[in-house]
């Protein structure tokens, strides 16, 4: 494997969630960034179904904080809701299976990965009240939020265990199931 390789691999790898943040401003190269990055995803059929609110620390998002189940999210000094457009996403025409929900996913992935190569910690946060957080938002009815996710330098001092994974034997079917 060749250095570049390598460095990706171990970027990729290295990922954990981050729950307690440093009280340190992203620097806005930074920021630029890992917005760039969810513009650059893919998706299928290129129709980017996504919108991203993007929220820094400060008074405007004292509403939104008290969405937030831990304390110690609040002090991540940059928070992205993801959100996908079912309407705008493509459908496989087999099933009606709509994708707007997974290339918003695939667009925060490729972020949390950039996010991780550039030294800062994230968190994807599932455990919101979607109807809540379209009110305090402001987001539109037709428009699902798909996650929260946190974005900072990671202040968790502690060494992390290793993350149980289950083995390629319980994931991997070849040829058939």
């Amino acid at each position: 494997m060749d250095e570049n390789s390598k460095q990706f691999y171990d970027t990729l790898v290295s990922r954990s969630s981050v729950r307690v943040y440093q009280d340190r401003e992203i620097e806005e190269e930074k920021i630029a960034l890992l917005l760039e990055t969810l513009r650059l995803s893919q998706s299928a059929a290129n129709r980017q179904p996504w919108h991203f609110i993007l929220l820094k620390k400060g008074e405007e998002r004292k509403g939104f904080e008290e969405l937030l189940h831990r304390e110690t999210f609040k002090k991540a000094p940059l928070i992205l809701v993801a959100c996908a457009d079912p309407d705008s996403g493509w459908e496989r025409k087999y099933d009606g299976e709509r994708y707007a929900v997974v290339d918003v996913t695939i667009a925060v992935t490729d972020m949390i990965a950039v996010a991780n190569s550039l030294g800062l910690g994230t968190c994807w946060i599932a455990s919101f009240d979607p109807p809540r957080l379209k009110e305090v938002l402001g987001i539109p009815d037709n428009i699902v939020p798909v996650g929260i996710i946190t974005i900072g330098y990671s202040d968790e001092s502690e060494e992390k265990g290793e993350t149980v994974r289950k083995s390629l034997k319980e994931i991997i079917h070849y040829d058939r199931w």
